[in-house]
């Protein structure tokens, strides 16, 4: 496996200021607002790293740019061959590029559902200590940015390219009555990536924001009261991650899953399996 985890994503939504007020208070990333000229409005961070999502202005919301972080330069050009190889056209980066996401280097390309995707290397790590402004701990790691969950009538199509080009593995899938899921993982984390089929249209289902305990979930769950945000699901946890959640709907209309205990995966003893149902909780909230 060449990519590493998920480094960041970019996020488009009507109001990034309405946005960054939900991650403060809600979620509890630290934000930190764009200056003039800036590519983004507000950067968000969960960790050491200089931000993990970014807010831009957009007539409707949802994820804009999907980062991979992979292990070198030499990672790099063994992805951009394997990109050009399957017709994929990749672009390198400008210096003006890497300083906006930190990193040392990067090129990128249109993945699924037209989404700029971009593989970079080199992370500039923030000189600041990570604080959250409620004291919530967040995981990340070697496992990346939590994971991103597209829906798209394409799903097959993107399902073959995050495996047979990027070469992620197939965790599971899930025929649930409301879609079916593909998960696919680059790490120990169950999955990084999903895709649930969607014939009514296409864009972002969630984004996971994983956190260290049960008593945090329940915190995140008072505030969605607090602050009068809608849920999406009910509290549950899942079949084939373990996840300890729900799901609350962000500013842009998609959704924020608040989650822990989420299963590690062993690449040499992991069999993918097809779930029917959760072990319990995450009825869809009308």
């Amino acid at each position: 496996m060449t990519i590493q985890s998920l480094g960041y994503v970019g996020i488009g939504t009507p109001d990034p200021d309405a946005w960054a007020q939900y991650a403060r208070t809600v979620i509890g990333l630290a934000v930190e607002p764009g200056e003039a000229g800036d590519f983004a409005r507000h950067r968000l961070r969960m960790d050491q790293h200089p931000f993990r999502m970014w807010l831009t202005d957009a007539e409707s919301g949802g994820v804009t740019v999907i980062g991979w972080e992979v292990r070198d330069p030499a990672a790099i050009d063994e992805m951009t061959v394997r990109l050009k190889e399957a017709g994929i056209d990749v672009a390198i980066g400008t210096d003006e590029e890497c300083r906006d996401r930190q990193v040392a280097r990067m090129v990128h390309f249109t993945g699924p559902l037209r989404i700029r995707t971009e593989l970079f290397c080199g992370r500039r790590l923030a000189p600041s200590q990570f604080v959250s402004p409620l004291g919530v701990d967040f995981v990340t790691g070697e496992q990346g940015l939590g994971h991103v969950v597209m829906k798209t009538p394409h799903v097959q199509e993107a399902v073959d390219f995050y495996c047979e080009v990027l070469g992620f593995r197939l965790s599971d899938t899930a025929d649930y009555p409301w879609g079916t899921f593909y998960f696919l993982g680059c790490n120990p984390r169950h999955h990084s990536i999903a895709f649930i089929r969607s014939h009514k249209n296409e864009g972002t289902h969630h984004i996971l924001c994983e956190v260290t305990s049960p008593e945090e979930v329940g915190r995140a769950l008072d505030r969605t009261r607090e602050h009068d945000v809608r849920l999406m699901a009910t509290l549950g946890k899942h079949a084939n991650d373990g996840m300890f959640s729900f799901y609350m709907t962000s500013p842009a209309g998609f959704g924020i899953e608040i989650g822990t205990g989420g299963v590690q995966v062993d690449e040499d003893t992991w069999v993918s399996r097809t779930y029917t149902a959760d072990i319990w909780g995450h009825h869809p909230v009308d």
